[in-house]
Order: C-alpha cells, then structure tokens, then sequence
C-alpha cells in the first residue's frame, strides 16, 4: 500500500555500494586520464619509497595526498608528469632480507658480497612487486616506474659525488654503528635490543705524568681513579670526562682522586688512606696522565654527570664529544670485532679482551682491589639473538659550507618569523632550522653491502701512492670511469672484476699496490628536475627531500620555495608505522574473525576519506572508519533519487535568471560550494574539501531534492527548473570530489569530465551579492530544525500539543529584513517538516494563512507524526508589537499584553512537565 502512494524515483543505480568487487571493476577506469600534450605541465617532487617491510597507513596517506594533488591538477587542466619512484638499495632491505631467510630457517649467517646481493635483490624485486599490486588497489593514478637499481640512476648518482670529491667538500671521518660480528656488518637500531645490567666492576689507577705546582708540593705519585666495566676500552681512550667536584685521599706517598660516591662505596678497602679533601675539575687545568697501558692521555675539562674514559671506537655518544675537543677518532677494533693491541687481536665478545688487558693493568700494578660491580650497556640482535658490537668504522662525510645557508637566505628573502604564518611560497622555520642543524658533516656511506658501491680503494703500501686521500685511492677521475663501466655493466663488477679492470688507465699501474674496500652510498644525490610542489612528511624532510634541495641549490642555484610539510601520523602515542593495528589489506578487503565470522571490508574510498580528515591529534578507530562509511552511503542515496529524477525526465535549457527563489538559492549555493572547495584543494587542505562536499550534501542538496522531486516525478510545471539544479549538482559535485573518492564517483557517473567545473562570472558574482542572504536562510533553517528536534523530545515524554510556533523578530535597514519580502510558498521549501505556516507582515496584515505541503512529509506520514509548526517573519517598528501587530505603546520588544500570555502559557507547560 505504501509503494503505491509514494512517488519513488524508478533508476537502475543501486545506492548500495559493494566496495570489495565494485572497486576492482572500477580500478581501469579510474587510474586512466587523457591528458593535454599542450597543456602547462605540473610537476610533484616523488621521493622514493624504500620497498622493505610492509605498507601501513603512513604509506598510504602520502600516496592518497599526492594522488589527490595530480588528480585535482588534471581536472584544472594541467598536464602531470606521472612517474613514481621506489628505492630498492640500502641497509633496510638488506636486513629485511636476511630477517625473511631466518625466519624460514636459515641458519648461515657468513655470505660473500656478491651472494648478499644476489639474496637481496630477489627479496627488493618480490617486494616491489607486491607494492605495486597494493599501490594500485589504491586508486592511485596509473604512472610510469622509476627504480633506484636501474644502471641510469647509479651512473647520474656516482657522478654527483664526483662532482663533490672535485670541490673538497668529502672527508674520511669515523663513525659509530653497531656491528654484527658474524656477518662483518652494521646492523639497524630498529633491529637492536639495547639493555643493561651489572657486571663486575674493576677500579683502574691511571696516573699523572705533568703535575701543577700545588700538586709537586705534596711531593706524592698522583692517580685517577675510575671504575670501568670494560677494561678492553682502556687502550683507545683518548680523554676523561669528570664530575665537577673529586675527592683527595693519601696513603704515604701514593695519592688517589676519586669520586664521592665511589669512596662512600668502598670506605672499607680505603681505611689505611687518609682524607684530604675536594678539588675541583678547574685543578687538573695542564695535567697528563697515562692510560695504565703507557699511552698517555690529553686530560681535558670535560665535565658530565660521571666520571668516563672517553674512548671514540666504543661509546655512543664520544663522537660528538671527540668533535667538540678535536680528538683522534681512530679506535683500535677491527672489522672482525676485534681489539687489535700489542699486535695481537683480542676477541671482545668472549671477554678474551678483557682478560689480557686485566692481565696486564696487574702486572702494571694498576687495579685497585674492591668488590664493586658496575652497569653496563648490551646491544642484541632482535631476531637472532646475536650479541653485537658497538664500535667506530670509518666512514665519508659530505661538508657544506655554512655560508650556503645565509645564502639561501638572502637570495630568497627567507623572513623566518613570519614564514610559518605564510605556507604558500615560503619556507618554514623549522626547515630552515633543519638545513642549519644538518650543514656541516653529513654521511653519505654505510658499511653494507646492497647499495650503490664506490671505487673505494685502501693502499696496501701508501708510500707507493702520491694521489692517496686518508689513505684511500678516491677521486673524481675514478668515480666517473667507474660509473661508465656500471651504466653497461651492472654494479656487482666492483666485487666480480679485479681492481685493475676497474681503473682509468692512468692509474692501472697502482692495481698491485691496492685492495677493495666494501663502502655503499646511503645518500642518493640524483638531482630532481625543478619541481612546482614538495609535498612530505615532517620526518622525511632529513632524507631524500633534504637531500634533492641540497643538490638544487649546490647544483643549479635554484630552490623549492612551495613546501608543504604534513604532521606525523601517529596511534596511542606512537607513529602509526610501528603499530599493527591497523593492517591496510584486512580494512579494505575484510577478514575472517576468530569467531570464523566474514567482516566486509571498507574499501579504499573509505580510506581515502579517512586519511584526508585526520592529523597528529586524531586516533585510529573503528568509529571513524564507521562513520565515514555512514556518511558516504548516505550521499550515494542523495544521488539514487537525483539519477532516478534524470533518468525519467528529459532536460531543456533553463535561463538562470527564470529560477524561482528556491532553486536560485541552491544554484547560488553550489557556485560557492565550487569556489570553497577549490581553495581548500589549493591550499592541500584535503579534510576541509572532503567536509565542505558532505556538508552541501547533507545540508543544502538532501532538502533540496526531498523538497523538490515530487515535482519532476509528477512533471509539476516547475519542473524543468528543479531537473535543471539536479543536473548542475549532479555533474559538478560529482567531478569536484573525485579525486578523494574516486571509485564512488566513477561508479554513480557514467563518464566523468576531465575538466574542473566552470563558473560564469556573473553568477559567481551574484552569489558573492547574495552569501550573507543564503547564510542567513542556512543559520535559520539549522535552528528551525534544533526546536523542531527539542520538541520533539517533549512530545515522546509528555502528551501535549504538537504544535509549534516559533518566531523570528527581525529589525529594519538589515539584511534580516529582506525575509519579510519573501513569497512565503518559496520561503516553506527550506523548512520541510510537517504542514508549514509561514507569516510575514508584509503579506499577512490580516493573518492569512498560506499551508505549503512538504513533499518529505508525505513519506514520513506513513511512519510517525510529524510536528506542525508556525514559522513567522516579524519586523519591529516603533509603535507596532511584532507579534500581535497591535499598534500600541511597546516598551519591550513586544506588548504588555503578549507578555502576560506567553507568561500564563509557560506556567501551562510547566504544570504539564
């Protein structure tokens, strides 16, 4: 019965979307474009994703974003260089590698380079393949591949660093890694399980060999007492770091210093030793003392929170101590893990290290007998279980000048105060922060083996070789011939082919007196055409983005002034890549849940939706995901009854100006809708945009078509105005969305257009007129519905009247006051609910009443009562009340009269609550 009295669209668009087979159908439709060949390219700085581990939602919200730039470009017209690059070198997929091998039972850990490689490569190109395949279930447009290992890429790279060994700027420095023994190479930090725990402690005497003059005067040896858990690091010890106040204790003629806490500690074994007193670090200023193994140590000011030896090739953090106070870096560990002393190599992870150097502090007479223990600091491998070695290699930095940065300021007017206040065409202050902290020694290798290698050669005999850098054969001449031979070769000749094949002609006749030296480059130089957008994340400003600007500016004076940073996304405090509660696959395709339990997937447009209204604040819920995918059926049954209204009607032009008040207002509407959501595509604000659409959707088009479709359904003979506004909506709103929802929208539009919606200037320029009118109806239609639902409320708890009057006071000479001009039939169609009185007194002098039927309220007859209400227009005047329109003396708003019975009429209802 009720089918037959409603009047429902007839189309054959199902509302329902089924994203797990509809988003496969769709996926060749959407990721084509035909693109302009005479069109203004768009170019977006890609950097290339690195292939290990799996896809999490980091990856695709950078990808989403960036697509949603390309897509919104093609539709204003632009031709987009579409290539998207990935990084198939570096320490990561090496690990990631090796990681996979262990996990299926490989228990042989000791490969030679080629065999790495071989195992690497196999593991980048199953990856690579398995990313594409997500990548493209994405909806991300189609693009041309570009790939790091590609023979082209290495030879551009190499040549860069030529260029950089040509201008000095590439030192030998050494570098702190953490060192698997068993491999022979440098292990993640992500990959380590740092701990510490106690183990016995040894006080070592080292003695001072340069005394000040208050010191001769007590005429007594002098020692520094420290207790280390590791004597092995003694021998490369090349500073000490103290506290800010010792203590002096004396025993005959032998003098020891030591910390408070330590004599407090073991006041036993010091009974025979008398105190003195406190110095102060200020005291050892020209003091020397040798490190218990006759090798004398520079005693320097360093002050800290303990008393340390300061060994470059051991400690985390003496690099930077031994930069800032220029001390030798050199350890005394080699590659094997090793301690080399007195021309003996002492394994450390044995402790057969430890024991000869114990063994030889005795004979020295330099260790204190005290039962102590101290903490010490243990590096293992996750997987493995593999203690590792923390230890110092040498390694190539790259040096920038520091003037570069003042530059770069002055050549483009960088204001740093206000460049955070302006995003477009400036440069943030955190970027520039950035590009000062990094300037300076930047690493460019790793101690690997998957990566782009250097002619790296160590002379055997370096009194042979003049042209020697650090004792290594690296220059311009080499890189370049050696790039040459890989563009046709392929970089494993560098481990395949002998040095001498390796080298210019020119130097051949050095081959005898040189060997290979394994050293891959960990910063890619490859230099990035200019580019119109940066587009990355915080985090990814320091690696390949830092890097390609760096080269721009070096390389072709040139900088990216349009950078646009995006937060870290992040899940319970965490960044979202290091947490598995969110898989990518199990959201959009489903899964089965422990109770065996099919769960639909969301699909990617519910995904893209999401990423674009999320930031560093939001958390990662099942209730967001819900809501997205509430609010897009939603919208999808809005364009069920706009299709079935098109479908079953033929369109004819209609002149704009021949709109009735209703739909002009909602032509006017989505003009402005079109020129906000524009700005919020150029300014990359994404969630604003996707908002912006569900808004207008929600608001504005879902009351316009229930006001409106029974008179296209019914062939009204206004219809052709409202089928023309269905259309407009239809086809505009459709197209400005697609590039978030890209399969929703290829799936309700049979053919979308490839171009960005085109406003006539005078319409826009008549909605610009009208926006504080059609705000005004918006804010007055909200509140309508806000009594309407408070109403409502009161009506489920108490039986009282379902009738509601609400008035609206407007005063003269303002805008409020062109309402009262409004045909009250075009004025009902904002407020659909239930019968509507509408009351003005420009036609209601004598209240008439003019009862407009709400098409919306047809079907919702048949379900529950609606409310009928009085909605009245009233201007102020001086003499005349606005509500009883008595003209009478108004001391208030509104009369004496009208007072007391509003008054008498809240009592009533408060005796009915």
């Amino acid at each position: 019965m009720t089918s037959k009295l409603l009047m429902i669209p007839k189309t054959k668009f199902n509302p329902r979307f089924h994203p797990t087979s509809r988003e496969i159908e769709l996926l060749s439709q959407v990721i084509k474009f035909e693109q302009n060949v005479d069109s203004k390219a768009f170019t977006l700085h890609e950097s290339p994703l690195s292939v290990h581990g799996r896809l999490h939602f980091g990856h695709f919200y950078n990808k989403v974003h960036k697509d949603i730039i390309k897509r919104y470009k093609l539709l204003r017209g632009y031709k987009i260089a579409p290539s998207m690059q990935f990084e198939l070198f570096g320490p990561q997929i090496e690990h990631a590698a090796f990681q996979e091998l262990i996990q299926k039972g490989t228990t042989q850990m000791q490969y030679d380079e080629i065999t790495i490689r071989q195992i690497c490569s196999k593991y980048a190109e199953e990856q690579l393949k398995s990313y594409l395949e997500q990548i493209q279930r994405w909806g991300i447009l189609e693009q041309e591949i570009s790939l790091t290992i590609d023979p082209r890429y290495q030879k551009q790279v190499l040549y860069q660093l030529a260029y950089f060994l040509e201008q000095n700027k590439i030192v030998k420095e050494q570098k702190i890694v953490i060192w698997s023994k068993s491999r022979f190479l440098e292990v993640p930090l992500d990959s380590v399980i740092i701990s510490q725990r106690d183990v016995p402690g040894h006080a070592i005497k080292f003695k001072f060999t340069r005394l000040s003059a208050n010191f001769k005067k007590l005429k007594c040896v002098f020692y520094l007492v420290l207790e280390l858990p590791s004597p092995w690091k003694i021998p490369s010890a090349k500073a000490i770091q103290l506290i800010e106040q010792e203590w002096l204790v004396m025993k005959d003629k032998e003098a020891l210093i030591m910390s408070k806490q330590f004599y407090n500690t073991h006041k036993e074994e010091f009974q025979m030793y008398k105190f003195v007193g406190t110095i102060v670090t200020s005291d050892f200023i020209n003091l020397t003392v040798d490190n218990s193994l006759n090798e004398f140590i520079d005693l320097r000011i360093i002050e800290g929170e303990e008393n340390n030896i300061i060994c470059p090739a051991h400690q985390m953090d003496d690099i930077p101590i031994a930069k800032k106070y220029k001390l030798d870096r050199t350890g005394m560990v080699n590659e094997n893990g090793q301690l080399i002393y007195e021309d003996e190599e002492l394994d450390i992870l044995n402790n057969e290290a430890d024991q000869q150097i114990l063994k030889d502090l005795r004979e020295r007479n330099r260790i204190i007998d005290v039962v102590s223990s101290a903490q010490e600091v243990f590096y293992h491998h996750k997987v493995t279980g593999e203690q590792l070695l923390l230890r110092s290699v040498p390694a190539w930095f790259l040096n920038f000048d520091e003037k570069l940065i003042d530059e770069y300021k002055q050549k483009y007017n960088v204001d740093e105060e206000n460049a955070k206040f302006h995003k477009k065409d400036e440069i943030y202050t955190s970027y520039i922060e950035l590009m000062e902290s990094l300037c300076g020694q930047w690493c460019i290798t790793e101690h690997n083996v998957w990566g782009i290698p250097i002619p790296l050669f160590k002379a055997t005999n370096p009194k042979k070789i003049d042209q020697l850098k650090n004792g290594y054969l690296l220059n311009a001449d080499i890189v370049r011939h050696f790039a040459d031979l890989i563009e046709n070769n392929g970089s494993d000749i560098y481990w395949k082919w002998n040095i001498v094949d390796l080298l210019p002609d020119t130097y051949k006749p050095l081959a005898q007196h040189l060997e290979k030296h394994t050293c891959v480059l960990n910063r890619n130089f490859s230099l990035p055409q200019q580019c119109d957008l940066i587009y990355e994340g915080e985090d990814q400003n320091e690696a390949f983005l830092f890097s390609s600007q760096m080269m721009m500016m070096l390389f072709q004076n040139k900088f990216e002034r349009q950078i646009y940073t995006h937060p870290v996304l992040q899940y319970n405090k965490d960044k979202i890549s290091k947490t598995n509660y969110f898989t990518l696959q199990n959201i959009i395709e489903g899964q089965i849940k422990a109770n065996e339990q099919k769960q639909y997937g969301s699909g990617v447009d519910i995904l893209r939706a999401l990423v674009t209204t999320v930031n560093e604040h939001d958390e990662f819920s099942q209730f967001m995901l819900d809501k997205k995918k509430e609010q897009i059926n939603y919208i999808r049954k809005i364009y069920w009854q706009i299709i079935g209204c098109l479908e079953n009607a033929s369109l004819t032009p209609v002149d704009v100006k021949d709109l009735h008040f209703y739909d002009s207002y909602i032509y006017q509407q989505l003009i402005l809708f079109v020129a906000n959501i524009t700005k919020a595509y150029e300014d990359f604000n994404f969630g604003l945009a996707y908002q912006l659409y569900i808004d207008f959707m929600q608001n504005y088009v879902s009351l316009y078509v229930s006001s409106t479709r029974n008179k296209i359904i019914a062939f009204h003979s206004e219809y052709q105005n409202c089928l023309y506004i269905y259309y407009k909506i239809y086809d505009i709103t459709l197209n400005v969305i697609q590039p978030i929802l890209c399969f929703n929208a290829r799936d309700i539009h049979t053919k979308l257009p490839n171009t960005w919606p085109k406003i006539p200037v005078n319409h826009f320029q008549e909605a610009q007129q009208n926006i504080v009118t059609l705000s005004l109806l918006h804010k007055i239609q909200k509140e309508v519905n806000t009594q309407i639902d408070l109403v409502q409320e009161r009506i489920k708890q108490k039986s009282i009247s379902k009738r509601l009057e609400i008035v609206f006071i407007l005063d003269q000479n303002t805008y409020e006051a062109k309402l009262i001009n409004i045909d009250p039939d075009e004025l009902s169609l904002f407020f659909n609910c239930g019968k509507i009185t509408i009351e003005t007194e420009f036609q209601n002098k004598k209240r008439p009443t003019h009862v407009c039927m709400s098409s919306f309220y047809v079907k919702e007859q048949f379900y529950h009562q609606k409310i009928n209400y009085h909605l009245k227009f009233y201007e102020i005047t001086h003499s005349q009340c606005p509500r009883c329109l008595e003209h009478k003396p108004v001391i208030n708003e509104i009369c004496q009269d009208c007072t007391e019975y509003i008054q008498i009429e809240e009592e009533k209802l408060k005796q009915i609550n």
